[in-house]
């Protein structure tokens, strides 16, 4: 017997993180680390949290060791429910993938039909990780219902010049007058046709677990796989009812480097940060105990964001930092990002520039980047001497 009015979530996180190199090397897009103590992956679990559902099927191309170590049960998100709940994990959809093409029936809609069946709810929210956002999903219901929608997909207005051109994003034409997507273009093309604004995809949808099955059926006879966006061309296709609802919140499309860098940055604004961590209500993540930073007399902090268990003795500006960081004195370390465990010795200087975890800086290194292209430094790496520009 269905729940009434209840969610279970396709968490579809077979996403390209090629762009993001070398930060996706050994993690998927949504184990990214965020703002200091976050991880990509918490803000759609929190909207699953905030809109009571109980339990998400998470699709994974590669191996999520990461994501699994942070998740783990998803009791921070009330996803551990004995009763029909709890986080469903299919890694290795791309092994799965080219199995399926070579005759097994074990296909990736034959898993999320499974899970779709026996989560005995009444809607389906589909959503990613790329997309950073912090949505009301129980509002999307809402707006679902009252225009007797046959899918609702978000959408948030953007001026065509903050656009990237070379993003893979699409953009909606929407009825002016009742809300209701008429197409899905690129947004070159909307571009060419003169929009000021575009009504970009968030590619988080909502539509009954009825109209979510009977759309995979129709994906799996044309044989269109890994390819989820494409019930909303099934939906248009069959002269079905898609309405567009508006999503007025931060919102940035994490694709490359840069776009993680300029999120991050952005989230040392407070009206950025305010409107992103609380819309509706906190973000939730995996707490972890920590002791408080300590800042020693020759610390010189500005505009920062800065996790539990850090030691500073130098000096930082604008810049994010994540737990266990040790900056030593004379070091500098402006408009940048620090990740979990990092070392930076004394006297050395760094500039835009993203250390992944446990990096050590060794004393009087300088690496430089710009704010167009920062400098990047991989996990583990131990940095001797002078890198960029």
């Amino acid at each position: 017997m269905m729940r009434r009015n209840s969610f279970c979530a396709i968490v579809n996180l077979v996403e390209d993180g090629s762009r993001l190199k070398p930060l996706t090397n050994k993690r998927p897009v949504a184990a990214l680390p965020f703002a200091s103590r976050y991880r990509l992956i918490d803000f759609p679990f929190t909207a699953l949290h905030n809109a009571e559902a109980t339990s998400a099927a998470l699709f994974i191309s590669g191996s999520g060791h990461s994501l699994y170590d942070h998740i783990r049960s998803g009791f921070e998100w009330g996803l551990d429910s004995t009763i029909g709940g709890g986080v469903f994990t299919h890694s290795q959809m791309d092994l799965k993938e080219s199995a399926a093409l070579e005759g097994d029936k074990l296909t990736y809609y034959e898993d999320q039909r499974n899970y779709v069946k026996k989560s005995a709810a009444e809607y389906v929210v589909i959503t990613g990780s790329k997309m950073l956002c912090h949505i009301n999903l129980q509002s999307i219901l809402r707006y679902h219902k009252e225009n007797s929608a046959d899918m609702t997909v978000v959408y948030k207005n953007i001026p065509a010049a903050e656009v990237p051109v070379d993003t893979d994003l699409k953009s909606y034409s929407l009825n002016p007058d009742t809300g209701v997507i008429e197409c899905l273009n690129s947004v070159s093309e909307m571009m060419d046709k003169g929009n000021e604004k575009l009504a970009i995809q968030t590619g988080i949808t909502v539509m009954s677990v009825e109209k979510f099955l009977y759309y995979l059926d129709l994906l799996e006879e044309r044989q269109e796989r890994h390819h989820m966006g494409l019930m909303l061309n099934l939906a248009l296709e069959q002269g079905n009812k898609v309405c567009g609802f508006e999503y007025t919140g931060y919102l940035k499309y994490i694709d490359t480097v840069l776009s993680y860098y300029e999120a991050s940055m952005d989230m040392l604004d407070e009206d950025n940060y305010n409107s992103l961590f609380y819309r509706d209500e906190p973000v939730i993540t995996r707490a972890r105990n920590g002791a408080p930073t300590y800042y020693s007399p020759s610390s010189k902090v500005s505009n920062v964001q800065i996790a539990t268990d850090c030691y500073i003795d130098g000096e930082v500006e604008n810049t994010i930092i994540f737990r266990k960081v040790r900056i030593k004195e004379n070091a500098v370390v402006k408009n940048s990002i620090i990740m979990q465990g990092s070392q930076i010795g004394e006297g050395a200087h760094l500039e835009y520039v993203i250390l992944d975890k446990n990096v050590t800086v060794a004393p009087g290194a300088k690496l430089i980047g710009t704010p167009e292209q920062p400098l990047v430094v991989e996990k583990g790496s131990v940095l001797t001497e002078k890198k960029g520009a």
